[in-house]
């Protein structure tokens, strides 16, 4: 009698042989974050496309600041805060003060109110979108053209223009002139006076200056010319020519430039009561009597 072995079927689903390496999955993880990014990228253009356009629809309903405005009430300092506009500041023989503002085309609106004996004075945007962004329409020609009684002379005045030009002529009181980026020009007289801008020129011509006197520059000339002596003088120029006329007197004159020539055409009193400072980084000084 015979035994037979039965016969097992093959196995299945063992390892197949190796036939190669095997290569590397994909970097699914870099392309799903590349994806959303870009996703997110389009919402954000999306929606600030859609933004723009709300402000645009709020800013024509509100229409074109432009015009002619009164004081809101008497003040003995006036304060000007301009986001991008040129200004001038001038006495003249009228009643009561005038705010002559003209946009320019831009969506810049004229504003003011009182605090106390000081009236402020506001050239911006009173869009509620903070950020206008790919918004050409605030950069445009706007003007505010500020005429004073004569009568009102001397006024205290601080002007401060984000980027424009400013230029004031007549006698105030304590009086601060500053420009991020335009020239600054002045004629006229002040108890006190700082001039200010980061890059623009500053030009001041037959100043009658009792107090001190303060002028900065970042990137640009300076030009004073002084029918009176302030009883200090402080000028500081980063880069640029500092140009100074002075009447005959007793002041002690200290320069400073550290890529720049010194002209002194003035005697010096060492020890005076007046002290004139004058310092540059990079350009020349210039000192010489005033006509």
């Amino acid at each position: 009698m015979s035994v037979q072995t039965p016969t097992l079927p093959p196995m299945t689903g063992g390892p197949s042989p190796a036939s190669g390496p095997t290569p590397p999955p994909r970097n699914r993880s870099l392309r799903i974050a590349l994806l959303t990014i870009g996703s997110a990228l389009v919402l954000l253009l999306v929606g600030v496309g859609i933004l723009q356009l709300v402000q645009s629809a709020a800013d024509a309903n509100r229409g074109d600041g432009s015009g002619s405005y009164s004081a809101a009430g008497p003040f003995d300092t006036l304060e000007v805060d301009v986001s991008a506009a040129a200004v001038t500041v001038a006495y003249a023989d009228v009643s009561e003060p005038r705010f002559d503002f003209d946009s320019g085309g831009s969506s810049l609106h004229f504003d003011q109110r009182m605090l106390g004996d000081t009236l402020r004075v506001t050239v911006g945007d009173r869009g509620w979108w903070p950020i206008r962004l790919f918004d050409v329409t605030s950069l445009g020609d706007a003007t505010l053209a500020v005429t004073l009684p004569r009568d009102a002379e001397p006024l205290g005045l601080d002007v401060d223009s984000s980027a424009g030009s400013v230029r004031v002529d007549g006698d105030f009181a304590d009086l601060s002139l500053e420009s991020s980026a335009g020239d600054v020009e002045l004629s006229g007289s002040a108890d006190s006076l700082h001039l200010e801008t980061s890059a623009g020129r500053i030009t001041a011509t037959d100043l009658d200056v009792s107090g001190p006197v303060v002028a900065e520059t970042s990137a640009g000339d300076t030009d004073l010319s002084f029918a009176t002596l302030p009883s200090s003088i402080s000028v500081d120029s980063s880069a640029g020519t500092v140009r100074v006329a002075l009447p005959d007197g007793e002041y002690e004159i200290r320069t400073d430039t550290s890529l720049g020539t010194v002209q002194l055409g003035l005697p010096s009193t060492p020890g005076a009561e007046r002290v004139y400072s004058f310092e540059t980084s990079a350009g020349d000084l210039v000192l010489t009597p005033a006509p």
